[in-house]
């Protein structure tokens, strides 16, 4: 049976932390927010505010390259990169256009969590079509399926955000319960601390952690959450009213957006060197080793259903089996309709 997660006390930290993609490094505390705009932004165009839950960082590629490359310029929108690190990315956008901010990046279960709370936004593109959070552990360990956990301790960086729903979810999954194996705390150290042997196996993220160890010379066994039980990931969120008030601002953004995306996936070596214009040096870390988390984080931005349906598509059935898991978790008291958490008319 899976252990109840009590639900009001960790609405406000599972609606931070789940939003967040894929860090391709420990958090670096910032000292004030920041908001970046396009290098190449002109004063005729319509400015625009992109919230984001992190800091500036390679994840956010095909948002860089589309501005770089004039695709916002193009349908006239001079996009505003806003890192202010905030708890609330998916309210501010809600609250358009009071807050100022339009668009936001966040997760679907976000999205689920704040409609369950009367919050309206909806999904506008989904970025990540896999869910990216995984098991890992160093090659000797034997790590191959759900099984292979029994008996051994799992390194999380704490009891919050997309790391635990990845625990929730493999237990959902695969019929382990909590006595299955012990789960440690271990804060943001999860490649440290498995290249240490300080835990076996830790959780964290596929263009992350295993990144690292490998650039260590560490052979490493990954188990992909998505092949276990995939959830809802990364993508756009707006506000309802954004979308019935001004759906051409909404598609104008989502076009340039696809189009940098497409770009990423076409030329990363281009998208690389683009994208170190929004990055500052001091939060950039190894570029070498960015340049490898950008390469595997491309498979997680198209899919087999993105080939028939166009990148950034929103897949129902994957959004049903958040929803459907989210509830016996006891993290969504009730019901969420999931149909109107989500649209793909912006990416047609």
């Amino acid at each position: 049976m899976l252990r109840r997660v009590g639900f009001i006390g960790m609405l406000i930290v599972l609606l931070a932390a789940c939003g967040q993609a894929a860090p391709a490094a420990e958090p670096t505390a910032v000292t004030e927010p920041s908001a970046v705009a396009a290098p190449t932004a002109a004063s005729d165009l319509r400015q625009v505010t992109l919230a984001m839950s992190y800091i500036p960082n390679i994840q956010f590629a095909p948002y860089y390259v589309a501005a770089a490359k004039g695709y916002f310029a193009e349908q006239g929108l001079d996009v505003v990169f806003d890192y202010n690190f905030e708890n609330d990315v998916v309210q501010r956008a809600a609250t358009w256009p009071e807050s100022g901010v339009a668009f936001a990046t966040a997760s679907g279960t976000s999205t689920l969590l704040a409609r369950q709370q009367g919050i309206p936004v909806q999904t506008v593109m989904t970025l990540y079509q896999e869910f990216p959070v995984v098991f890992f552990a160093k090659s000797t360990t034997g790590l191959k399926s759900p099984d292979d956990l029994r008996g051994k301790t799992v390194g999380i960086p704490g009891n919050f955000g997309e790391s635990l729903y990845a625990l929730l979810a493999l237990r959902y999954a695969s019929g382990l319960d909590e006595t299955a194996f012990p789960v440690q705390e271990i804060g943001f150290t999860q490649a440290q601390a498995v290249l240490e042997d300080k835990v076996p196996v830790a959780i964290g993220y596929a263009m992350n952690e295993p990144v690292i160890l490998r650039e260590q010379g560490e052979a490493v066994d990954v188990l992909r959450i998505a092949d276990i039980y995939n959830l809802a990931a990364n993508g756009i969120v707006v506000s309802e009213l954004l979308v019935i008030e001004e759906p051409q601002l909404v598609q104008g953004f989502v076009t340039a957006a696809l189009k940098g995306l497409r770009d990423t996936l076409d030329n990363p070596d281009e998208a690389y060197e683009l994208s170190l214009g929004f990055i500052p040096e001091a939060q950039l870390g190894d570029p070498a080793l960015q340049r490898q988390v950008l390469q595997e984080s491309l498979p997680y931005w198209y899919s087999e259903w993105t080939t028939a349906e166009g990148l950034g598509f929103t897949d129902l059935a994957v959004w049903q089996a958040t929803e459907q898991f989210m509830r016996d978790a006891q993290l969504l008291p009730d019901p969420v309709e999931v149909e109107a958490a989500f649209t793909n008319e912006f990416i047609r």
